[in-house]
């Protein structure tokens, strides 16, 4: 089913897209996902998202979700526009795009059946798995490096959540993706980018960015060095 979502993907059938993914979810859902002990899920989401905080003792739903909305930066997505997210997650940032803003499509991507799974049938917050649920939201089971090279749609926002240490997973920080990101958005268009702590990648990130071409405004989270980049196509 994996290849078919690739195919489905570049023919732009994001219904047979979105349904395949689901159906793949679910099956890891029942298989794996729902075996799992409570402590073992908040396990499991930490060690995939490479650690967002996401911890049974101090797991503050508020601060997630306003830190979700500082990375998926709704104020810009313009209604019935087009918005693309990298790195589903357990979908704080889905919830902030479709809650806050009010697009047309929300395409997300993420390459973890298991994560999906969490996301959708054991999400520690219904809401977030509530908005994934959403009829405008389609999700793609499928490693961002690849779908970006058989997208050929335009849009205007583009979310990039890959969580906080993109030394976890460098090929999504690079220049060659952030470049092929740039290049799908309409003109004007907008992208954020959750730069996480690390003072080398942030710098990193940030020079990239402006050499594409991107005004940028650094975010932080409250009380913490970590930062989202907010840029604009000049």
């Amino acid at each position: 089913m994996i290849d078919a979502i690739y195919v489905y993907l570049k023919e732009w059938d994001l219904d047979k897209v979105d349904l395949l993914s689901r159906k793949i979810a679910e099956k890891t859902y029942l298989s794996k996902i729902s075996k799992l002990s409570e402590d073992e899920v908040y396990s499991l989401i930490d060690e995939i998202t490479g650690g967002l905080g996401y911890r049974k003792g101090d797991f503050n739903v508020m601060r997630m979700g306003y830190c979700g909305s500082l990375i998926a930066w709704p104020e810009v997505i313009p209604e019935g526009g087009r918005v693309l997210e990298i790195g589903t997650g357990i979908g704080r940032t889905c919830y902030a795009a479709v809650e806050w803003a009010k697009p047309s499509l929300f395409l997300t991507l993420d390459n973890s059946p298991e994560i999906l799974a969490v996301a959708l049938y054991r999400n520690p917050v219904e809401a977030f798995s509530r908005a994934l649920k959403r009829s405008i939201v389609r999700i793609a089971l499928i490693d961002a490096v690849k779908a970006v090279n058989i997208i050929s749609a335009k849009f205007d926002h583009i979310i990039h959540d890959g969580g906080p240490n993109p030394g976890k997973n460098p090929r999504i920080y690079s220049k060659e993706f952030l470049e092929k990101l740039s290049q799908l958005l309409k003109p004007n268009g907008t992208l954020s980018i959750f730069a996480g702590r690390n003072k080398k990648w942030q710098d990193k990130i940030y020079s990239i960015l402006k050499s594409l071409g991107f005004a940028v405004e650094a975010v932080s989270f409250p009380g913490t060095p970590t930062l989202v980049f907010h840029a604009s196509m000049k």
